[in-house]
């Protein structure tokens, strides 16, 4: 067979057929009246016969008209076919649906009434393409605060101390900044830089490849290299998820919002009525910093997602907080018990994040909190100790971990940025506790001092984070099985917490652009330079 040949021309349908029927003349005799004559004697006209008459009607039209109305009627023409083809090509609109959780049944592993609400774990979805990031230029950020009226801040030129003031009425707003469009604003407006995000890139990856497989939840001792020495899997998968949450992710949105919801459906199925969790056996010591991490991720889940579904277990664990609060003001170790700054300040947080799910906080619990803050401060309260052993004795044990939680506990408690307690404890930090990789890690000092120095601004705030975009995403591990976490090798606190403590410490330092606004207006310093 030659694939070149071309195939026979088929005989045309006689004259009558469908396909190629010709018009009849009007007045014409019906040729089907009339038989063995041809077609054209029959007075059917062919197509071509047709088409040619109406060319030659066409040209003397044309001759006979001016030139202007052949223009017009050729423009009209290709007008209509433009407006055809648009009309035809138009993108239509497609209406996209995002599912939002509301309460359902609760899931059997709770004890009964404490069950968790039903979530929905989102399979995953396939990645749009994505701008080139060098290509895209947000907008300035108008902050939903006052302006900075002081600029920079410096312990010789502070003001008088200031009394302590009510926190302005902005508490629900402070997670604000997390979401898309304002995120990229802060981040560089507030010092942060594009190694900086990267660096928390890589940890959630790292994080979400930890995840437990069955149930959904993290550990302190592996499946990685370098676990901590005792389990506990409460405080793991809450640290996780603050991780995962402060960049914006939750049950309904981010890229990880698959991972979040599995997080939380496992958690919150063994929350007990009484507002903790039942998260398997814990360290004696870890019991309470656990509970105060995960009411703090969940309390601020609620107030991300404003799901109805999350109001209910956040308020069980806010008041089971409450409940544990000791007869000093503090939180320990044990419920009931007196307090340690350390365990005080997650719980100051915990409080703190409660406010902004519209969860209520008794006013006499957060004033036993301040009396339990001069108790614990030493240095005209620019510094704070432990715990304090004897009512006789001042709090021993002053640390830079502690003395900068203290100092975050009175910011979120009225300080004012000016006041010079608070002004003199900033330069005792970055004078004695540099962000020293080599010689003096503590990445949970290093944790709570990047928060209070974001939340004060100033001159202390730009030093301190010079030290903070460059050591921490220097130091990340950017090869291998554990690409994306930090090595919890000379850390301070690295054998007990191991790689999972100090990435997710790293990562929430990391995030401090974004993660909480300025509680009293601070403006990024791109805005003040506008």
């Amino acid at each position: 067979m030659n694939p070149d040949a071309k195939p026979p021309t088929p005989p045309l349908p006689r004259s009558g057929a469908v396909a190629l029927a010709a018009p009849r003349l009007v007045g014409r005799e019906d040729p089907r009246s009339r038989s063995g004559t041809p077609d054209e004697e029959e007075g059917v006209i062919s197509w071509a016969t047709v088409m040619a008459s109406l060319r030659s009607w066409w040209a003397g039209v044309v001759e006979r008209s001016p030139a202007w109305s052949v223009s017009l009627a050729v423009h009209a023409v290709i007008l209509l076919v433009m407006t055809g083809w648009i009309l035809r090509h138009e993108t239509p609109l497609r209406l996209h649906l995002d599912m939002v959780f509301g309460t359902g049944p609760t899931d059997g592993g709770g004890d009964e009434g404490g069950g968790a609400p039903a979530i929905v774990v989102a399979e995953p979805e396939p990645t749009p393409p994505q701008p080139d990031a060098a290509a895209v230029d947000p907008e300035p950020m108008a902050l939903p605060l006052p302006p900075d009226p002081t600029g920079t801040l410096s312990a010789t030129d502070a003001p008088a101390a200031q009394p302590a003031v009510p926190i302005p009425d902005m508490t629900a707003g402070l997670l604000a900044g997390r979401g898309a469009g304002m995120k990229e604003g802060l981040l560089r407006g507030f010092g942060g830089t594009e190694e900086t995000e990267a660096a928390v890139a890589l940890a959630l990856e790292w994080l979400v490849r930890q995840q437990g497989k069955k149930d959904g939840l993290w550990s302190l001792t592996g499946p990685y290299n370098d676990g901590g020495s005792q389990e506990n899997q409460l405080a793991a998968s809450a640290m996780a998820l603050l991780s995962l949450q402060g960049a914006g992710n939750t049950t309904s949105s981010g890229p990880y919002k698959g991972v979040v919801s599995k997080g939380w459906r496992s958690l919150l199925a063994k929350q007990l009525p009484e507002g903790n969790f039942d998260v398997g056996p814990l360290p004696m010591l870890h019991s309470l910093y656990s509970h105060a991490q995960a009411t703090i991720a969940l309390c601020e889940l609620r107030a991300m997602t404003g799901d109805p579904a999350f109001e209910e277990p956040a308020r069980r664990a806010v008041r089971y907080a409450l409940a544990a609060q000791g007869p000093n003001g503090g939180w320990k170790y044990e419920p009931g018990k007196n307090g340690d700054m350390s365990v005080t300040g997650w719980y100051v947080m915990a409080l703190k994040s409660a406010q902004m799910a519209g969860v209520d906080v008794p006013q006499e619990t957060l004033e036993r909190v301040s009396a339990f803050l001069d108790s614990m401060a030493v240095e005209n309260g620019s510094r704070y100790g432990y715990f304090r052993f004897s009512p006789a004795k001042p709090a021993g044990s002053v640390t830079a971990a502690v003395t900068a939680e203290g100092l975050l506990c009175r910011l979120h408690l009225g300080w004012g940025r000016e006041d010079p307690r608070l002004v003199a404890g900033l330069e005792w930090l970055l004078a004695e506790h540099p962000l020293d990789y080599e010689n003096n890690k503590d990445v949970y000092a290093w944790y709570y001092i990047t928060q209070v120095m974001h939340q004060a601004q100033g001159s202390q705030w730009k030093r301190w984070n010079e030290q903070l975009r460059d050591t921490l995403p220097k130091n990340q591990v950017l090869k291998g099985r554990e690409r994306g976490s930090w090595d919890p090798s000379l850390d301070r606190w690295g054998p007990f917490g191991g790689r999972l403590f100090v990435t997710c410490m790293s990562a929430c330092s990391l995030e401090v652009y974004y993660r909480y606004l300025p509680l009293y207006g601070a403006v990024p310093s791109a805005e003040r330079e506008r």
